[in-house]
């Protein structure tokens, strides 16, 4: 959906964010150490990744609210209770056995999105008529890249303290090849049917029966695991800025909460975009950190020397 209002050039905005995703990716892994000591040293880079992941911590919210395509309201708030109680057992005890579910489940659902993909991907001819600017969907390239890799950078720079640089390189480039193929095969289906753009999630009006029942289960569990990581996230943002346990409880769980009852379409259209921009001086003032410490490593040197 993201690209695909761009018709024929969507393809051309996937493939540069593959490169993009994957640079950024690999410099945030093999820059961990400096990421890390900067984001506990610097006040305004915490408060720019917490609001980074309150926004699509909401969204995820949202999309788990949109997922459960059912009428039973009492059932629905049931589900979104035990999701909250997740979310502060989570606050208290990490995620290391979140990680190991995820390490499970992730791939699992990715494989079943795909299948249901190729599924509905036919021989009707796509549609271009809808296409816009070329040069409007590279640029929309660099915000995607930007918006996936900026929301994660806690979780993927404390991943990259345990890789070595091979291994970051290969996690880097594996991370952009599944990245993209889930972007082809979405692309392709929705230019396919085209109506489905303009949808909140199109996916779940474009399919039916067991298939319906399969990708509601995928999207509540990929929206939930995504929502766990991003609350650990905005818990280890707010504790650098506060110490108090039930205000970083509301912060990181009840506000998104509230803001997702603005709906994930809102969300998307109207906060990812401003998000983008805060994630593009989180980015920057993060990875520019080794270059001021070589220069502070310098400056020493020279002291020493004299």
């Amino acid at each position: 959906m993201f690209f695909s209002r761009f018709g024929g050039f969507s393809f051309l905005g996937i493939f540069l964010a593959f490169f993009l995703f994957a640079g950024i990716f690999y410099l945030i892994l093999i820059k961990s150490d400096i990421i890390l000591s900067r984001l506990q040293n610097s006040k305004i880079i915490l408060f720019l990744n917490l609001i980074i992941s309150i926004v699509f911590s909401s969204a995820m919210m949202a999309g788990i609210v949109n997922s459960m395509n059912f009428d039973i309201i009492f059932i629905k708030f049931a589900i979104f209770f035990i999701i909250l109680l997740i979310c502060l057992l989570i606050i208290k005890k990490g995620i290391k056995i979140l990680n190991k579910l995820n390490s499970f489940l992730v791939p699992i659902m990715i494989i079943i999105f795909l299948i249901l993909l190729s599924l509905n991907i036919s021989q009707k001819p796509i549609d271009f008529s809808f296409s816009l600017s070329g040069s409007v969907s590279i640029f929309y390239s660099f915000l995607y890249a930007i918006l996936n890799t900026s929301n994660g950078v806690v979780l993927t720079a404390s991943l990259g303290k345990k890789l070595t640089k091979h291994q970051k390189a290969q996690v880097s480039v594996l991370s952009a090849l599944v990245l993209m193929l889930i972007l082809l095969f979405v692309n392709i289906v929705l230019l396919q049917h085209s109506s489905l753009l303009y949808e909140d999630m199109p996916f779940l009006s474009l399919f039916s029966g067991w298939q319906k029942v399969c990708i509601n289960i995928v999207i509540f569990i990929g929206c939930a695991t995504s929502l766990f990581s991003l609350v650990y996230t905005s818990f280890l943002s707010f504790r650098g800025l506060c110490n108090n346990e039930f205000l970083i409880f509301c912060i990181s769980v009840l506000l998104p909460a509230l803001l997702s009852l603005l709906g994930f379409s809102f969300i998307v259209s109207q906060l990812y975009p401003i998000c983008s921009i805060l994630g593009l001086y989180l980015l920057f003032a993060l990875l520019k950190g080794r270059r001021v410490k070589k220069i502070k490593a310098k400056s020493i040197k020279r002291k020493e020397n004299l």
